[in-house]
């Protein structure tokens, strides 16, 4: 009898086995669901990065994933793609930097003026363990920055008139890009106001602000040559830098073929964006001019003066950040931009 009702419990036992495993494999079947979104529209940087990304991922993963994109706001604001991705709500979102300051003051780093060189050192710095050690405390809060691509130059502008010194800021009401920007602007005597990409245009358009400060992917782009007249090519005046972030719980929990084929797919992504901006960067201010824009170039001298007069965003804000993580990317970029003289 106890024979008996081993043999039973045996075949019990293993009919389960059967049935779980097969549960499991229905399972594993099952295609991952990602949303990735952006604020941006479809036809900027971040709105065709998002297409981009879906497009190589189908490619990799075909039918184990089911990739739907949400670009120009249709989800959510800035800020608010942020607290999604942090939910799970959205898997990846393409953002601008500095949504990702409220999760760590320090991110503020990148808008230091003229802390970077160029684009390739950008990289470089970024990418390294500095770059690591930035972003530590912004992947405690449940987000990975998994790549980050330049959006080019900074474009100062206005309707008033062309800014080519310090002096020429003075009495205007510009819109800043945050905190750091807006320290940006009043360094440079301008007053600032700080507003939300999407209500630009219309701000400009009624006279309610002067000018402002952009990346010239953005100007251009958002077609705001149509209602500001004068355009100064600031150069590295901040990183314009978009992250692509995704949710760290989730990102870490994804089957390896599946985490594996997505970070194929990104690396692709980042490799083409950032090699699109060297090229398209100096010819988006051509098409800038072309638009009817008067167009300032700024020169070594000129820059030299603007870094004079920015100093006080230094003394505000590098004991905010860190004064040793500031002293250590300084460092890091004289190096790097000494090997390339």
């Amino acid at each position: 009898m106890r024979k008996q009702f081993l043999s039973v419990s045996l075949s019990v036992m293993l009919l389960l086995a059967i049935i779980l495993t097969d549960a499991r494999h229905v399972s594993a079947q099952q295609p991952i669901d990602i949303k990735i979104t952006t604020i941006q529209l479809k036809q900027q940087q971040m709105g065709v990065g998002i297409d981009r990304l879906a497009k190589y991922i189908k490619d990799r993963l075909g039918d184990k994933v089911r990739v739907r994109t949400y670009p120009a706001a249709q989800l959510y604001s800035g800020q608010e793609e942020v607290q999604a991705v942090m939910k799970g709500e959205v898997q990846f979102a393409y953002v601008i930097g500095s949504v990702l300051e409220p999760l760590d003051s320090r991110v503020e780093i990148i808008k230091l003026p003229y802390l970077f060189t160029d684009f390739d050192t950008t990289y470089k710095v970024l990418d390294g363990p500095l770059g690591k050690r930035l972003f530590s405390n912004v992947e405690q809060k449940g987000v990975v920055v998994l790549s980050l691509a330049s959006s080019g130059d900074v474009a100062i502008h206005n309707s008033k008139r062309p800014i080519k010194t310090p002096d020429d800021f003075k009495g205007l009401k510009m819109r800043s890009y945050g905190p750091m920007g807006a320290a940006t602007l009043k360094a440079m005597g301008a007053m600032a106001v700080v507003s939300v990409p999407e209500e630009m245009y219309t701000a400009f358009q009624q006279g309610m602000i002067d000018g402002g400060a952009n990346p010239a992917t953005v100007f251009y782009q958002r077609r705001l040559y149509d209602v500001q007249k004068y355009v100064t090519d600031a150069g590295m005046l901040n990183a314009t830098l978009a992250p692509l972030i995704a949710n760290k719980a989730w990102w870490d929990k994804l089957p390896t073929d599946i985490h594996a084929g997505l970070s194929e797919a990104i690396q692709k992504l980042t490799k083409e964006q950032r090699a699109d901006i060297e090229v398209d960067n100096k010819k988006l201010f051509e098409q800038i001019a072309a638009k009817g824009c008067q167009l300032y170039t700024l020169t070594r001298a000129d820059e030299a003066v603007w870094r004079k007069a920015l100093q006080p965003v230094y003394t505000e804000f590098a004991p905010k950040i860190g004064a040793d993580l500031v002293k250590d990317i300084q460092q890091e970029v004289e190096k790097l931009s000494k090997g390339k003289k």
